[in-house]
């Protein structure tokens, strides 16, 4: 089936249960809770084997680190010359460094640039992404709600988190040269394929597009850094790393992922400017996937 169409299809099944009301109030928590002990494990467990280890591999780590530090950096700054509450920069620093380069960035580099991009993803997500959430993302969200969180609370997240740990399997076998039984591959291969049909009926499930007056030249300049500011840095960091190909138009197009919906957890959580943390998860998701099309046309252009 043709990605887009799995990815359009799953989401307005989504949006059918929300608006209908049919779906119960736990089901989106319990479909992303069997694509976090399920589907992605299965796929990180069977993507990351297939990957040539080479240089190639540090790309798309090296440069979520510098997107997500220089879009860090800009928050703070524009905080300070802007005046910002401490609730809005909690909630920027949150929602702006942190993209969806998982649960939906996966599925849409998988529509956008093959089978053969998904590895790349995954190291994008695991050893960027996903590190800064439960490290700098913690911190963040409990510092700015005047908490504290101690050091074995973060490193105890990270080692339970399975799609994380199915990833230090995954680089175990493909280095010791290990491979699987052909009946664990068909049934990596089905688990792994239903990661999008649910990610998508999950995210459908709860989309907001709640959008408040007095955030909107906030909102505005968040939206560009999301969609058009970090993706251009993405590509000027790989540029210099003399990075090209597969790895290099992931990194890009990872780096224009929409806001991260467990940030955008973790800020309303934390009541950390909760209705523009709302905003941003639902209209950055709408809007970005015409610029990763533009970025891609832009990649393949380049």
């Amino acid at each position: 089936m043709n990605p887009f169409l799995l990815i359009g299809g799953a989401l307005t099944a989504g949006l059918f249960l929300q608006f209908t009301r049919l779906a119960g109030d736990n089901t989106a928590a319990r479909l992303n809770a069997y694509v976090i002990y399920f589907a992605l494990p299965a796929l990180v467990l069977l993507e990351i084997p297939r990957l040539s280890f080479d240089v190639t591999l540090v790309l798309p780590v090296v440069v979520s680190w510098v997107v997500m530090i220089v879009t860090a950096l800009g928050v703070l700054i524009a905080g300070r010359v802007f005046r910002w509450s401490r609730s809005v920069v909690g909630c920027l620093l949150l929602l702006l460094p942190l993209g969806n380069t998982g649960f939906v960035g996966i599925p849409l580099i998988d529509a956008l640039v093959g089978k053969e991009g998904i590895g790349y993803a995954i190291l994008y997500d695991q050893f960027g992404t996903f590190l800064a959430l439960n490290t700098f993302g913690v911190a963040i969200a409990v510092g700015f709600a005047g908490g504290h969180s101690s050091a074995s609370y973060i490193v105890g997240r990270i080692l339970r988190f399975p799609p994380f740990v199915s990833l230090i399997l995954a680089l175990l076998c493909a280095v010791s040269g290990w491979g699987y039984p052909q009946w664990l591959v068909h049934a990596l291969s089905w688990l792994a394929w239903s990661l999008v049909p649910v990610v998508m009926v999950a995210v459908g499930i709860g989309w907001q597009l709640k959008l408040e007056s007095n955030y909107l030249k906030i909102f505005i300049g968040a939206m560009l850094t999301l969609l058009i500011v970090k993706p251009a840095i993405a590509f000027w960091v790989s540029k210099l790393m003399a990075g090209e190909g597969i790895a290099h138009t992931v990194s890009v197009l990872e780096a224009g992922m929409p806001a991260m919906i467990s940030a955008g957890v973790l800020a309303m959580r934390y009541q950390l400017a909760p209705k523009l943390a709302a905003s941003l998860v639902g209209y950055s998701l709408l809007l970005g996937i015409p610029t990763l099309l533009f970025w891609r046309w832009l990649l393949l252009h380049s």
